[in-house]
């Protein structure tokens, strides 16, 4: 028996990524992109693994994206299977999705096993019918099950005897929304690998949707990924549909191709804010790196992230985060331009500050915290303790009722003590304040 059909999940249609509206427009554009290649293959069938939406509830702009892609299918004769992802699956409360309204006007055809007490069942799609829990179609046996979290392993488990009894020689395929582990670091999977070879024998082929890159588990797991990037982690992560030609002829059986699908491009810019030892030395860097990235050839406006990471040598309140938003959009144009700030965290252990009796010596832990601070400051470091002294003796002199004019001479003069500049005296008037 030969077929072909294509498998992709994970569309995401509705994701307005950056309150950006075009980032609204960029997933529908890669949803219809999908569509179209779709219609243009002409395979038997196409199987979408789940999250076609980001959420349960869409707005007409999404619904519209929605049904201009599944009306180019349905012209072009190319039937469709879904089921129901983490991010579209039906309200709390509520029994019906939006894939189950689709699936009954005819514009795909709903998948999900029908869980009893006494165990799952799998129910055949009955003609004229758009849902049930397998269908048959050139020669292939599809069979879906709903994003079931924790509860997978177990739920394939009690499938195992249902799968055995349909077995009969048709290509079977199992569609799933779950995540291998092992493929994303720190990610809470649903399946393990012991549970994915336990399908061997009694499914063919699994179609996984859920991570958003893709993967494979030998010769019968495969997961494309999501069409577009839905998250910043995900920027450099391989990822497309799945373009499968089927031969029984042959083993494996399947022969699985990946395919790129048209996205925006992103602009991930990191910097050390450790090599810089002043704002204005920082904002030359980031300068340079922003001149470098505009020399690319873009093929469209990018999702610029500059990331400022690493330990500040001076206070955060002193990085120019405006004149850098500024920056990138004068150099890159960007669809999106976003400056974030992930500093390495300053802590202060107190056990050190705490006397024989348990009190905390608050005065020597606010003099060591302000000489810390300052000392990780290049325009304050060789001088630290006294300028924290400094910084004590005016709070001081304020919690004793000291006036403004009083604080200000004495922030003049202890200033003065330092060899810095006293406060207006930069510019050389007393207007200059």
């Amino acid at each position: 028996m030969r077929c072909s059909f294509v498998h992709f999940g994970d569309v995401h249609l509705g994701t307005q990524q950056y309150d950006s509206v075009e980032r609204l427009h960029d997933f529908g554009a890669a949803w219809l992109w999908t569509c179209e290649y779709i219609a243009n293959l002409r395979p038997d069938f196409a199987i979408c693994a789940g999250d076609l939406f980001n959420r349960f509830t869409i707005n007409p702009v999404t619904f519209d994206q929605a049904l201009a892609g599944l009306d180019i299918l349905r012209q072009a004769g190319v039937p469709i299977v879904d089921i129901q992802g983490n991010h579209d699956r039906a309200r709390y409360g509520e029994s019906r999705s939006w894939l189950q309204t689709l699936a009954s006007q005819g514009l795909l055809t709903y998948l999900d096993v029908e869980t009893t007490t006494a165990g799952p069942r799998l129910l055949p799609v009955e003609a004229g019918k758009a849902s049930g829990s397998y269908v048959e179609w050139a020669g292939c046996r599809i069979i879906g099950v709903r994003y079931l979290g924790a509860s997978t392993e177990r739920m394939l488990d009690e499938l195992r005897p249902r799968l055995e009894e349909l077995r009969d020689g048709s290509f079977t395929i199992l569609v799933l929304h779950a995540g291998l582990e092992g493929i994303v670091p720190n990610f809470n999977a649903e399946l393990t690998a012991s549970a994915a070879e336990r399908l061997r024998g009694v499914v063919d082929y699994v179609a996984l949707g859920h991570i958003h890159k893709y993967y494979a588990l030998g010769t019968f797991l495969y997961n494309g990924g999501s069409l577009e990037t839905w998250n910043l982690s995900e920027w450099e992560w391989r990822r497309g549909l799945l373009r499968v030609e089927v031969d029984t002829d042959r083993s494996p059986a399947a022969s699985v191709e990946i395919v790129d699908v048209p996205k925006r491009p992103f602009c991930v810019m990191r910097v050390d804010v450790g090599e810089f030892s002043d704002p204005r030395a920082l904002l030359r860097g980031c300068f340079d790196k922003l001149e470098r990235e505009s020399q690319r050839d873009w093929s469209e406006r990018p999702v610029a992230i500059l990331t400022l990471n690493g330990n500040l040598r001076f206070a955060s309140t002193d990085v120019p985060v405006n004149q850098l938003e500024a920056a990138c959009k004068e150099r890159l144009d960007p669809l999106v331009g976003i400056v974030r700030e992930q500093y390495n965290p300053r802590n202060f252990e107190t056990d050190e500050f705490v006397d024989e009796v348990g009190q905390i010596d608050r005065d020597a832990l606010e003099r060591s915290v302000l000489r810390s601070r300052l000392a990780e400051d290049a325009r304050f470091a060789a001088r630290a303790a006294d300028y924290a002294a400094l910084a004590l003796s005016l709070k001081q002199r304020a919690l004793g009722g000291e006036d403004g004019p009083g604080l200000r001479d004495a922030l003049r003069n202890g200033l003065r003590r330092l060899g810095q500049p006293a406060v207006g005296e930069a510019a050389g008037t007393e207007e200059s304040r």
